[in-house]
């Protein structure tokens, strides 16, 4: 900040305001110029109101995939573990978000593992979701408490 104010070009009353030089807001320094961002076609504005996967770039060189991401249909981005579906660890869990996968990278089915992640509950849900054509489990862990998880919930669950 030290810096900022040494920048500024110093008051004068003699000047007009058209005289003087434009101060930097700093506002305007962080944000890109609008050149940066070129207006989005209209696939890229259908595509935003659905929920898809977006691979991480730091996991892309590896052979197994560990870690993905998800963007909602609100634009929101969601961290998620990878599992095969019939990993016993993406069912033992509590408190995450479950998203069944299948091979075709769509939501097949979403659920909350609850605090306590009632195994028989979940092991039923883990066959019916592998019955369904589940491949893998995502298992997302960020959300804070339960009205994060549902409002997660909300935004990938696949629409019937």
């Amino acid at each position: 900040m030290a810096a900022l104010a040494r920048a500024r070009v110093p008051f004068d009353r003699t000047r007009t305001a058209d005289a003087m030089p434009r101060q930097l807001n700093l506002l305007e320094a962080i944000q890109p110029a609008a050149a940066e961002h070129p207006a989005a076609s209209a696939a890229e504005e259908a595509e935003r109101g659905q929920v898809r996967e977006m691979p991480l770039r730091a996991t892309a060189r590896l052979a197994e995939r560990r870690f993905t991401a998800w963007r909602g249909r609100s634009g929101r981005r969601y961290v998620a573990s990878v599992f095969a579906v019939q990993d016993g660890h993406a069912l033992g869990f509590s408190d995450a978000v479950l998203l069944a996968v299948s091979p075709e990278r769509r939501i097949v089915a979403a659920r909350d593992s609850g605090p306590f992640g009632i195994d028989a509950a979940l092991t039923r849900w883990r066959d019916a979701v592998a019955m369904a054509g589940a491949c893998e489990i995502h298992v997302h862990l960020l959300a804070e408490d339960g009205a994060g998880r549902r409002s997660a919930l909300l935004d990938l669950m696949p629409e019937a």
